[in-house]
């Protein structure tokens, strides 16, 4: 049973103060059965219930694998598929959540390995990480959001390549191109990481999940549906409108001292 009570899972949790780290921690692939999928989907569940908890890391043990996806072994012993949890594979189907994942890339980010990657909000990647999606060359196609997310976080045409030859995508083109955020020492992957999440805690918890909100709806928008939409009565943004919070972060400017967000 791992430090937050997970029998036989194949992750573990760690609550540090507003982060909630999330650690893969079945080698040597990290491999997803249906079980760590639930237990996945029940974590980020509780991400989003808890109101002290304000953002998770997601990493893995060990130096070489992030997340080989789905554990074939599992499939190959009869696992169907058909019990992943309410928002499927790796909980990947969900587009609601209010609270930003930082993704810290150990190693090797495979299948859904790299479309989880693909869903959160920053990559922080240690050196000689690589991403590849080689579902195509196993006989079938990656259905955790990686046929659409790819090809908006990446190139078309560098996407489509990817998906068609099953090449590596380095972590050094992942940064040229916008979808990595860092590519640093692999001893300091989880202290940068850790350092990044302290300072996304420091902006007001209900601005964020506002910003989250707007961004999922607009989505493909025009700039005037964008508009409409962010008038529309999203219920994130209105919260955050009237909210004591909504005024602390000019009351504090004015006053030369740091906010003090109370999340109401």
């Amino acid at each position: 049973m791992n430090a937050d009570g997970l029998q036989d899972s194949r992750l573990s949790v760690e609550i540090r103060g507003p982060v909630m780290e999330i650690t893969f921690d079945h080698p040597p692939a990290h491999a997803v059965n249906e079980k760590m999928s639930r237990d996945l989907t029940a974590a980020i569940q509780r991400l989003e219930d808890d109101p002290a908890l304000r953002m998770a890391i997601v990493t893995a043990t060990g130096d070489r694998m992030f997340c080989a996806g789905w554990d074939l072994k599992s499939v190959a012993a009869g696992e169907t598929g058909e019990d992943f949890g309410p928002y499927g594979f790796m909980g990947l189907k969900r587009n609601d959540m209010r609270k930003p994942v930082i993704c810290a890339i150990n190693g090797l980010a495979v299948g859904g390995g790299f479309e989880f990657a693909l869903n959160s909000q920053i990559v922080i990647c240690a050196e000689g990480v690589e991403f590849a999606l080689p579902e195509l060359q196993r006989g079938f196609i990656p259905e955790a959001g990686a046929l659409w997310r790819a090809h908006r976080r990446l190139p078309h045409n560098l996407a489509t390549e990817l998906l068609l030859t099953g090449r590596r995508l380095t972590a050094d083109e992942g940064l040229r191109l916008g979808f990595v955020n860092r590519i640093v020492p692999r001893a300091d992957l989880m202290a940068i990481a850790r350092e990044m999440a302290e300072r996304i805690c420091a902006s007001a918890p209900l601005a964020i999940a506002a910003y989250l909100e707007v961004l999922q709806a607009v989505e493909g928008s025009t700039d005037q549906q964008a508009w409409d939409l962010l008038y529309s009565g999203l219920p994130a943004r209105d919260a955050m409108r009237a909210s004591d919070d909504f005024n602390e972060g000019p009351r504090a400017f004015a006053e030369k001292r740091a906010p003090v967000w109370k999340g109401r």
